[in-house]
């Protein structure tokens, strides 16, 4: 895990990937005040999948930064949130990571990892820290991101089967995962 640092190819694709990542956190639609929808989390998993927990936790923490610097939001700098995009990145490559693509049970692995990861780091995490700005005013806002985070589940779930998919095939393509997604012909997990 922590030798594809080593590999240029592979920090070439994960340096795409972040910026891919800040774009599609920085632009957001609003819902509401205080609450977007962002794409960013895709290519997040995209990278937790491809090369596992310790360069997802590199690129979500290095994404949300370049994220904050580019695209600020009203709230100062907390480095926590920077932890916590990492930690997402984490999650994704718990459940995603060498899983085969091609398996019936993948849907299952997508599925966990944003679900632990929209409760994990998407409600309980972030309202804490949110609460540590907004007071007790920050528990309205709980209640709509947590609203939110399981209208929008199902949406991104498929999101991320699609395109995990997708990039799969390529990744198999231009060799930068063996068959059937970083394991040996015929796995089912």
């Amino acid at each position: 895990m922590a030798e594809s640092f080593k590999n240029v190819r592979t920090i070439a694709l994960t340096a795409v990937l972040i910026a891919l990542a800040v774009v599609g956190n920085g632009l957001k639609i609003p819902l509401s005040m205080g609450l977007e929808i962002r794409f960013g989390f895709v290519f997040l998993s995209t990278i937790a999948f491809l090369f596992g927990p310790v360069v997802a936790f590199a690129a979500g923490f290095t994404s949300n930064l370049l994220a904050f610097l580019l695209f600020p939001s009203g709230f100062g700098y907390n480095v926590l949130f920077d932890l916590n995009i990492g930690l997402s990145g984490v999650l994704y490559a718990i459940f995603l990571y060498r899983k085969n693509y091609k398996s019936e049970y993948f849907v299952v692995w997508v599925a966990a990892a944003k679900i632990a990861v929209n409760f994990v780091c998407n409600i309980v995490i972030n309202s804490y820290l949110l609460r540590a700005y907004l007071g007790p005013s920050a528990d309205i806002i709980t209640i709509t991101r947590i609203f939110k985070n399981i209208t929008l589940l199902p949406g991104e779930i498929v999101v991320m089967l699609f395109v995990l998919k997708y990039v799969a095939e390529a990744a198999k393509k231009y060799n930068f995962v063996k068959s059937g997604g970083g394991k040996k012909e015929g796995s089912s997990t």
